[in-house]
């Protein structure tokens, strides 16, 4: 009978726990994620500069996943297919992207032809950005953003400045500055950024644009003066130069980076997804990789990245306003 009596109680334990299990099912795809690797697309190509910081990040990632995270590029359209790929591409928290401001928000905004909308994202989070800084040939007399600005307010319309286009972040940093100083020049348009530093070293133009990293070595060559850091805080690389917040200018945008996934993804793999970046972004073995490689580190959570988009939405929206 005691014996029939706990075989009794064994059942009904049995029988609750699996009733609990079906009224109580365990939540949809976060459970046990990631169970395989992920991918990451790069919608730029391999071996570029962004490239390599996200391969850096898709490593300390992958530690505190505890699965691979494979970079893949995709590149073409400006970044705007890789971008797309991702926008319209799987919801299971196995294809994610980093992606620049460029295919992630300006392109969206001037580009009524996209397959996509950055209201297609969730952004994760942000993890770095691209250092840009402003310079002149060392022909010229120009070796400050005090001197630019001097020489501009005394001789009006003359100076020429190059940018990648209309629209572009570049082009929006340049407009920043003449904003702020209250200073005119002559825009001329290049296929890019570098075409335009070559131009600046060859004296075709006054100041343009570039990477840090390019205008390191163009500096030690004594062929291009660093004259400001598009950022709020000074490079490692040029310790001595300002940034263009010291001089004045300011309400400019930035080239950062994030990580995206499509609109939708089940918000338990969302939060794992925002916890691991977050541990990524701090790690010991990262944060010495990106001082090896000399790039900038600029985390920003989930909330604080939609608020910086949201921002950057808002002041290409009403430049793209005023053009029409």
């Amino acid at each position: 009978m005691k014996h029939s009596k706990i075989k009794q109680l064994g059942i009904w334990i049995i029988v609750t726990i699996i009733s609990v299990m079906l009224f109580f099912p365990p939540i949809a795809g976060a459970k046990g994620y990631p169970k395989k690797p992920v991918r990451l697309i790069y919608p730029f190509p391999a071996g570029s500069g962004g490239d390599m910081v996200t391969r850096i990040f898709a490593d300390a990632l992958s530690k505190e996943l505890g699965k691979p995270v494979k970079v893949s590029n995709v590149t073409g359209g400006k970044g705007t297919i890789g971008a797309a790929n991702v926008a319209k591409g799987r919801k299971d928290g196995y294809e994610i992207s980093a992606l620049p401001i460029g295919p992630a928000v300006t392109q969206p905004i001037f580009s009524e032809k996209l397959p996509y909308t950055t209201a297609d994202f969730e952004p994760v989070c942000q993890f770095t950005y691209l250092p840009i800084v402003l310079v002149a040939s060392t022909k010229s007399n120009i070796r400050t953003t005090r001197d630019l600005i001097e020489y501009a307010k005394n001789h009006p319309g003359e100076l020429k400045y190059a940018h990648p286009g209309l629209g572009t972040v570049p082009y929006m940093m340049i407009q920043a500055l003449l904003q702020s100083s209250g200073v005119e020049m002559k825009g001329i348009p290049f296929k890019g950024l570098q075409p335009g530093v070559t131009a600046a070293v060859g004296g075709h133009v006054d100041i343009a644009l570039s990477v840090a990293a390019a205008a390191e070595g163009f500096k030690k060559a004594d062929k291009l003066n660093v004259l400001g850091v598009f950022s709020d805080q000074r490079l490692e690389q040029f310790p001595e130069v300002p940034t263009l917040d010291e001089d004045g200018v300011t309400d400019y945008p930035m080239l950062w980076t994030g990580i995206f996934v499509p609109k939708g993804l089940d918000p338990d793999v969302l939060n794992i997804l925002q916890t691991a970046c977050e541990k990524a972004a701090k790690s010991e073995s990262f944060v010495e990789a990106m001082k090896k490689s000399k790039s900038p580190i600029l985390y920003l959570d989930r909330d604080a990245f939609k608020t910086q988009i949201k921002k950057d939405i808002e002041y290409f929206n009403a430049y793209k306003a005023n053009m029409q």
